[in-house]
């Protein structure tokens, strides 16, 4: 499966500690299976950090998973909502979370800015999960996929990088 990074800097090879903290699934290096997204998020960073925009092109083998922890979401559920919480929160309780590692990869539904809003109204107090979770299944949300560790990368095999301007 092809999965795609958007950047402002473009590489051959993913550097787990430059990842950010406090992502989605925690500090990890994160693709898209849809190339557009990726290029959407490599415009994005270039407004936010400066430099060019590019798209690196990786194949992912799944076969290569075997034996590590994989954790996967099919969709916006409330275990996916407080998973994402917990990740970008460290002060957040919560039983799960990846701010350790314990998952080398992690699947499910991107938390974009459509949601931005719904996810401070949860953390304050005026919104429900249950209502998070309901007003999700409006959004089209995009699949991402992150990878945690080492054990993991090693599933990505470089493709190719795309200039996007």
């Amino acid at each position: 499966m092809r999965l795609f990074h958007g950047s402002n800097v473009a590489f051959k090879v993913p550097d787990l500690s430059v990842c950010r903290p406090n992502k989605d699934f925690g500090r990890g290096f994160y693709l898209s299976p849809d190339e557009s997204a990726a290029q959407r998020m490599a415009v994005r960073t270039v407004r936010r950090f400066g430099g060019s925009p590019f798209v690196m092109v990786f194949e992912f083998d799944e076969s290569r998973l075997d034996g590590i922890p994989v954790k996967r979401f099919s969709e916006p559920t409330i275990d996916w909502a407080m998973f994402v919480m917990a990740n970008r929160r460290p002060d957040a309780p919560s039983g799960d979370h990846n701010r350790d590692n314990r998952y080398d990869l992690v699947v499910g539904p991107v938390a974009n800015d459509n949601l931005a809003l719904l996810f401070r109204q949860f953390a304050l107090g005026l919104v429900s999960i249950e209502m998070l979770v309901r007003e999700m299944q409006f959004k089209h949300l995009t699949r991402q996929y992150s990878f945690h560790t080492p054990a993991a990368l090693a599933a990505l095999r470089f493709v190719g990088i795309s200039d996007v301007r």
